[in-house]
């Protein structure tokens, strides 16, 4: 790390501190390789009813929790608006003194090497209370030179994640609280060693502070049904949503509990008020009367896996058709997962667009061998033609795809009925516009 970024990273970390010193507002740490930014989103809904609340809303880095912190919106990352940043940081530290009672943060990490770590972010805020959504494979490329075993590849590869993401829990103090999915190993295993209080969320533990019992997926809403302190409650929202939104769901109002907001009424405002990050299973119109799942956010094998299932499920009785996009940053990892996710693609879909050198490589292989029929491309441009020719009338089809080299939001833009949509897709702005355009 150059010594100007290093000087970036300092004055935002010690700045950012300074702010909150002033505000001094409840922190809340949302972690977990999926399902951070919606877990989040759930949890601001619920808090912003009664309570003042700043969301980092997505910005999960080690420049983009400061920047939400300190309030400076940055759009398209170059040397004149680090500038502008740098000139606005003092300004924001001396003037701006709006209060709020909770910052809800997503924590992301992309390494176990600073500042891409859970520790380098910790050392920006310090969190009371804190949630991982899961523990799964995502970014673990970067873990691979750490890995000592090689015979144990696929397992310390996990541990190495696992111990990064868990330092989030275990860095709460013993005045804050831990909300714990016990359905995750590697979550339920750090759980033994933690000084905060615990609240619990499964769906396979009884005992659970926070049991669900029962989630339904129908064409047009989402029902969980879960117990807490002996109560049944029941949430339903008006939409289809993968099965893995219920522990976000649940998650969130087990967080709101432990600050004192009743489960009751944080169902009733999650129904009245529920809306979905860009990119997460928003559903739209498509033309020739098609349905649109628009996952095109981010992927990886437990988020494209889930919303497979969504797909099953609304398409019941029509033809599915999944556009899927590689997997990114999976390393070594990137075969076994794209080879896994072909056995999901063949139980869910009826046919399958398959765009990258990871979905040829490795999924389009495996599903060759099964005899599914799909097409596989190496970019966006070479798919487009033959996605456009060959939907149909009444088709459901997902989009999911990693973020970056392909942007996919693309593919949903062409398809959706109403163009005035296009605002509602990820990854708006001048910046990534012009990122799109030299991608092909």
């Amino acid at each position: 790390m150059n010594l100007a970024k290093s000087l970036v990273l300092y004055i935002l970390r010690v700045s950012a501190r300074i702010q909150l010193w002033k505000i001094r507002p409840v922190v809340i740490g949302i972690g977990g390789s999926s399902g951070k930014t919606s877990t989040a989103k759930f949890i601001e809904t619920i808090l912003s009813e009664k309570h003042g609340v700043l969301a980092t809303a997505g910005k999960n880095s080690e420049t983009g929790i400061p920047l939400s912190i300190l309030g400076i919106k940055i759009s398209n990352y170059s040397f004149a608006d680090w500038l502008k940043v740098l000139l606005l940081i003092p300004l924001r530290i001396l003037a701006d003194f709006k209060k709020y009672d909770f910052l809800v943060a997503e924590m992301g990490i992309d390494s176990p090497k600073p500042p891409k770590n859970m520790g380098y972010l910790l050392r920006i805020i310090k969190p009371e209370i804190g949630a991982l959504t899961s523990i799964d494979y995502e970014h673990s490329v970067y873990f691979e030179p750490f890995v000592e075993n090689k015979k144990r590849f696929e397992e310390e590869i996990l541990d190495l994640i696992a111990r990064e993401e868990t330092l989030l829990l275990k860095s709460l103090p013993r005045d804050g609280w831990a909300v714990v999915n016990m359905d995750d190993p590697e979550i339920l295993k750090a759980s033994k060693d933690l000084r905060a209080s615990q609240v619990t969320v499964s769906s396979e533990n009884k005992d659970a502070d926070f049991f669900l019992e029962n989630v339904e997926i129908h064409k047009d809403r989402f029902i969980i049904e879960f117990t807490n302190k002996e109560k049944q409650f029941v949430l339903k929202i008006k939409q289809p949503l993968p099965l893995y939104f219920a522990h976000s769901f649940v998650l969130s109002i087990a967080v709101c509990s432990v600050l004192g907001v009743d489960v009751s009424e944080a169902i009733r405002t999650l129904e009245d008020k529920f809306s979905l990050p860009p990119g997460r299973a928003s559903v739209f119109n498509g033309i020739r009367n098609m349905t649109i799942i628009d996952s095109s956010y981010n992927s990886s094998f437990e988020a494209a896996s889930g919303v497979l299932g969504l797909l099953k499920e609304v398409g019941k009785d029509q033809r599915k058709i999944v556009i899927l996009g590689d997997m990114r940053e999976l390393g070594k990892m990137s075969g076994i997962l794209h080879e896994k996710l072909a056995e999901e693609i063949s139980k869910n879909s009826d046919f399958a667009i398959l765009i990258g050198p990871q979905m040829k490589k490795f999924t389009s292989v495996k599903l060759k061998k099964i005899d599914f029929p799909h097409r596989s491309f190496e970019t966006y441009s070479a798919a487009k033609d033959f996605i456009l020719n060959h939907v149909k009338e009444g088709d459901v089809i997902l989009v999911k795809s990693s973020q970056n080299t392909l942007f996919l939001e693309r593919v949903v833009a062409d398809l959706l009925k109403d163009k005035d949509d296009v605002r509602l897709l990820a990854r708006r702005g001048a910046f990534w516009d012009n990122l799109r355009q030299k991608t092909p």
